[in-house]
């Protein structure tokens, strides 16, 4: 089904419309390589400017080097199986289908403007699921591979706290990360990296003042104008409470699942440059929460009412009136805000049944 939507989706825009995310992504491989700065606006290349590492942008070589077209359903088909593969490897199979069914409409969305979204979803999902069964390596790899693409992936190491080999895993994860970093001296000098690198921390310095559709712009609605750093490190302090919170119930394999929902919603609500097409991460982690444990009709409640204002309302058979009437915030950060908020709570509230408990280790 996905990889169907994928091919669908490339034609819809690689050879209607203009993908330009991709034509981002492609162009930074080619000027990496060309020794060029890959944090200037080139708008012969893209109509934006390329934000993600110099690391991402050698890896993307295996579709940059393909005809554009071709490179572009690689890339999609990429994200495609990835995000399906994470699902089929986090579920059991009764609750894999609804997963992939809940998932689809935000996957599209995403693969529609040809962006890294669906596959950082996967690469956080992969880290959680390597993390359980004990592969150190292949999970520190997934979370650093996507804080490569989006850098809050990085969130994903906190699913190796809980482990009593932690410190190993953390040892892991820093060797893969040093890997990455200096992954582009296949192709550049040193101090070209080095280059690269300040150039980058400077594009995301400016970009830093811009709150995009995260929770930092209800604070700014709000009147208030503070900066992002101090609300991102305190949604960061409460991820870490909830987990030392049920640090001993670690066991339960449903609150490793809530606390897995909890994290994906982080990375997009209170990820200052958030936008609509990043919705699959954050839904994700919604039908996670859903399917963490058998959804009462409260749960079923909150998640139909966020993925229908989140994920509905921005389809294209929704009357524009009804999306004049809704405002933008109404129709996605508030309402991911509030999901993330019930994950929250009843990460740290509301304490596992023995019923449920048994349901979760025999699934």
């Amino acid at each position: 089904m996905f990889v169907v939507a994928a091919i669908v989706v490339t034609i819809q825009r690689g050879v209607y419309q203009f993908p330009n995310d991709y034509a981002i992504f492609r162009a930074a491989f080619w000027n990496l390589i060309g020794h060029q700065n890959l944090y200037v606006l080139r708008l012969d290349q893209a109509r934006d400017y390329f934000k993600y590492s110099p690391t991402f942008a050698l890896l993307f070589a295996p579709f940059a080097i393909l005809p554009f077209v071709a490179g572009l359903m690689l890339w999609n088909i990429v994200n495609a199986v990835a995000i399906w593969a994470s699902l089929e490897a986090l579920f059991p199979q009764d609750r894999n289908g609804v997963a992939q069914i809940l998932i689809a409409l935000p996957t599209l969305r995403s693969m529609q403007s040809s962006q890294s979204n669906a596959l950082v979803t996967a690469l956080i999902v992969f880290a959680f699921v390597c993390y359980e069964r004990g592969w150190l390596l292949r999970g520190g790899g997934s979370a650093v591979l996507g804080a490569a693409i989006k850098i809050f992936p990085i969130a994903a190491l906190s699913f190796a706290l809980p482990r009593r080999d932690r410190l190993r895993a953390i040892g892991i994860a820093v060797i893969c990360a040093v890997s990455l970093v200096g992954l582009p001296l296949l192709v550049l000098r040193p101090t070209e990296l080095i280059a690269q690198y300040k150039s980058w921390g400077a594009l995301e310095t400016t970009e830093a003042t811009l709150v995009g559709s995260s929770a930092m712009v209800l604070i700014r609605d709000a009147g208030l104008n503070w900066p992002a750093w101090p609300i991102q490190v305190i949604a960061s302090a409460l991820v870490l409470a909830a987990l030392a919170v049920r640090r001993r119930d670690w066991e339960d394999r449903s609150v490793r699942l809530q606390f897995l929902a909890l994290t994906l919603v982080f990375c997009v609500v209170f990820n200052h440059r958030s936008e609509r097409e990043s919705a699959v991460i954050a839904i994700c982690g919604l039908v996670v929460w859903l399917l963490s444990r058998p959804p009462g009709a409260w749960r079923i409640a909150v998640f139909a009412a966020i993925y229908a204002l989140v994920v509905l309302t921005g389809a294209d058979p929704v009357p524009a009136a009804i999306k004049r009437i809704l405002s933008p915030e109404l129709r996605f950060t508030i309402p991911l805000t509030i999901g993330w908020l019930v994950i929250l709570g009843e990460l740290v509230f509301v304490k596992t049944t023995t019923r449920t408990v048994h349901a979760a280790h025999s699934a």
